[in-house]
């Protein structure tokens, strides 16, 4: 029974990734592994359930049919593990999509989960920009502002400050802005990627700002700006360490700068939630930085 609940999960995963080698990697299985699941349960079922072609992978009429009860299925498994969850362990691997800056904060502390959890398998999937929960395979994902429409639940995570900086280098070149408006004359690191301007939200008014440089990563921002490059926008936990060295300072302290809201995405109701991802869902929400005003 085992074998079928895992090459049923198999299954799904292949449905929805429409690839082997992706969810291999994702299994630490091999390719021919994963194709080995697939051949038992198509003779287990006495069906074809994929169309496979070296330039694609399709379901199969009978395949879409699986597919619905293959998800029925590991959904009341897990929502078993849930309802057990007293008895049961956490173990086995939960892959969590999260922005950079986010990602590092919860890195430094992950041996607090390890320790409680040593048989969870974690699993980061480190960017700004996020993938949808199937194509990136994840179990939760940090989302920034509104949860997108392919979660259907989401648990609130908190706000995020957000400061502007420059290094001491630049300042001293090229002075500090007094009011926003000045920073139309300044050098503005963004975040950001595309034809657009970036526009930063500073005392209730949206600046439309530009700049020698930007990039759809924090960390690419934060390491022009620690350069000397210009100014940037940047989360507060990206920054405290630099800011009390002195190697950043911070700018306009006076103007209110919108927080970033978070929220961790997912598609398990509250009482369906697998023992495992709900440890890690408990580990963010109690290891989310809550850091005081910069100035």
């Amino acid at each position: 029974m085992s074998d079928l609940v895992q090459n049923l999960r198999t299954f799904v995963q292949v449905a929805e990734r429409r690839n082997f080698s992706t969810v291999a990697a994702q299994s630490h299985a091999s390719h021919t592994t994963i194709a080995r699941r697939i051949d038992q349960l198509e003779a287990h079922f006495g069906a074809r359930l994929l169309l496979r072609s070296t330039r694609r992978i399709a379901l199969t009429r009978d395949g879409e049919r699986l597919l619905d009860h293959a998800r029925a299925v590991i959904e009341e498994i897990d929502h078993a593990e849930a309802d057990l969850g007293a008895a049961a362990r956490a173990r086995g691997v939960v892959r969590v999509g999260v922005t950079t800056a986010l990602g590092l904060h919860y890195a430094e502390r992950i041996v607090a989960l390890n320790a409680r959890h040593p048989e969870l398998r974690i699993e980061f999937a480190i960017a700004d920009w996020q993938d949808s929960l199937d194509e990136a395979g994840l179990d939760l994902a940090v989302r920034v502002g509104d949860p997108v429409p392919e979660a259907a639940h989401a648990s609130p995570l908190g706000r995020i400050a957000r400061v502007l900086v420059a290094a001491p280098t630049y300042l001293a070149a090229r002075g500090a802005p007094a009011t926003p408006a000045d920073l139309l004359a300044h050098a503005c690191i963004a975040y950001g990627y595309g034809p657009a301007r970036a526009t930063w939200d500073i005392a209730g008014e949206s600046w439309r700002v530009g700049g020698p440089f930007r990039a759809n990563s924090s960390e690419a921002v934060y390491r022009a700006v620690a350069s000397g490059l210009g100014i940037g926008l940047l989360p507060q936990i990206q920054v405290s360490g630099d800011i009390a060295r002195g190697t950043l300072r911070p700018v306009l302290c006076g103007y209110d700068i919108a927080p970033l809201t978070l929220s961790v995405a997912h598609r398990y109701a509250p009482l369906r939630m697998p023992v495992r991802v709900r440890a890690v869902l408990d580990f963010l929400t109690a290891q989310f930085p809550h850091a005081p005003n910069p100035d």
